[in-house]
């Protein structure tokens, strides 16, 4: 048995799943001024954000299932209500997923929060236990503002004013639950990341995050902002590590652990510590379910490789199945993967090929496309192409990974691609955070009627 999260953590972490982090301290919660005392205690705190990040509203798996509703990559395909909303991409104020996301990824900053605090004052740790804890904080942190920020704030705009609330203390001051714009959003994102590549080390495994983990987060939060430079940097110094490479066989990620391509996988633990993939879809009939137009787009390209791991239903061979997180009720053990290679081969082809000129993103882009058996790109004409072909490669490589929603939005390629309108690019913030921060929330542009 697996047991690298199976720590017991303190009660004020448990409470953290079930209460709004942004607007008051539950009734009976302990005080995290009191929570991390000793370094038994800062060592389930730390542990304790990997279990967070595994909730079934995060990366357990509906973070990713709804980015891929809404992106027409999957279909909802029984009776639940917030899921035939996300599918629609017409999300309401008051879709169930889009509130428990929100609170679940302000669960895991406070976690950080009290770890950033509290530590550094522990004279039972050792400074490399310090700094392992620190980094562990600040990437986590990080990750949760920028899912937050790509889902609920503008991130495609650097100039918008519909950033995030940057919750930075334990306190709760008005300030924190006030929206930064997203340039501010972006600039606290990359700081708890150049703080994390300098704490973090190289890792025992790819269960807990590392330098790399955080260069290559860093290298994506670049590319968002369209800083060319920076991104293939980064890339570059993963793509180089020598810990890393990318296997001949496109599905071994998927089927052994610390594949040589992982570089960092929340470790689920089949029946004792399940992902959610097994009650959403390996059901009869499932909530969620592959769409046509994913399994005609995998076909037509002669996706053999990629195409593979999607599969019929055993229970109904018109429904099709996503099996990177399993096949059935059973086989529902199977780990999510946050961060690979891939994605730093793909973020570099882009970065050069927007840099420079796009045949400059050939190498790059060949190096994936060979390896899922497909024969090699020779000429790229424009930018256009150039972008029309990465929304395709990265749609095909990352399919149900959660990538494919955002890559949409920042080529400008949502509204003609999902035929929704332009305020859909991004979730609304929830209703219930609307009503219990007294106004210091503003709503996203175009909800505000709902």
């Amino acid at each position: 048995m697996k047991t690298i999260y199976k720590y017991l953590f303190i009660l004020s972490f448990m409470a953290f799943a079930s209460c709004n982090v942004l607007d008051q301290e539950p009734e009976g919660l302990i005080s995290t001024e009191d929570a991390i005392v000793d370094r038994q205690s800062a060592i389930a705190a730390t542990n304790g954000l990997y279990s967070i990040l595994q909730d079934g509203d995060l990366y357990g798996g509906r973070f990713i299932m709804a980015t891929e509703m809404v992106a027409g990559n999957a279909k909802a395909t029984a009776f639940q209500a917030f899921w035939q909303e996300l599918a629609s991409g017409k999300v309401p104020v008051s879709n169930f997923h889009v509130e428990d996301n929100w609170i679940g990824f302000y669960d895991v900053i406070n976690g950080a929060n009290a770890i950033i605090t509290q530590v550094p004052e522990l004279a039972a740790l050792s400074e490399g236990e310090k700094n392992e804890m620190l980094g562990t904080a600040y990437f986590m942190r990080a990750l949760s503002f920028f899912d937050l920020l790509r889902q609920y704030g503008e991130f495609y705009d650097t100039g918008s004013e519909f950033g995030i609330p940057l919750k930075l203390t334990q306190s709760l001051e008005p300030s924190e639950t006030s929206r930064s714009t997203v340039a501010k959003s972006y600039e606290q994102i990359e700081s708890d990341l150049t703080k994390a590549i300098d704490l973090l080390g190289d890792g025992n495994n790819n269960f807990k995050v590392s330098k790399a983990a955080a260069q290559t987060l860093k290298a994506r939060v670049h590319l968002y902002q369209e800083e060319f430079t920076e991104a293939a940097n980064l890339a570059s110094a993963v793509i180089t590590n020598s810990k890393y490479e990318l296997p001949e066989n496109y599905n071994e990620i998927y089927e052994i652990e610390e594949s040589a391509e992982s570089i960092f996988e929340l470790n689920f633990i089949q029946l004792d510590d399940p992902n959610v993939w097994a009650i959403e879809m390996y059901i009869t009939p499932p909530e969620v379910s592959v769409s046509e137009g994913l399994i005609t787009f995998l076909d037509g390209r002669g996706e053999n490789e990629r195409g593979a791991l999607f599969a019929q239903s055993e229970n109904n061979d018109e429904i099709f199945i996503c099996t990177k997180y399993g096949n059935s009720q059973t086989d529902n053990g199977h780990n999510t993967i946050v961060l690979r290679l891939s994605e730093m081969y793909l973020i570099r082809a882009e970065a050069l090929g927007r840099n420079g000129t796009p045949n400059d993103a050939l190498p790059d882009l060949n190096e994936i496309r060979n390896r899922a058996g497909l024969s090699n790109i020779n000429n790229i004409s424009d930018e256009a192409e150039l972008l029309d072909i990465l929304l395709e490669e990265r749609r095909a490589e990352f399919a149900f990974e959660g990538h494919y929603w955002f890559d949409m939005v920042r080529y400008g390629l949502m509204e003609d691609t999902r035929g929704l309108e332009s305020f859909r690019r991004i979730f609304p913030i929830p209703r219930r955070e609307m009503n219990i921060t007294d106004g210091t929330l503003v709503q996203n542009p175009g909800y505000n009627q709902q």
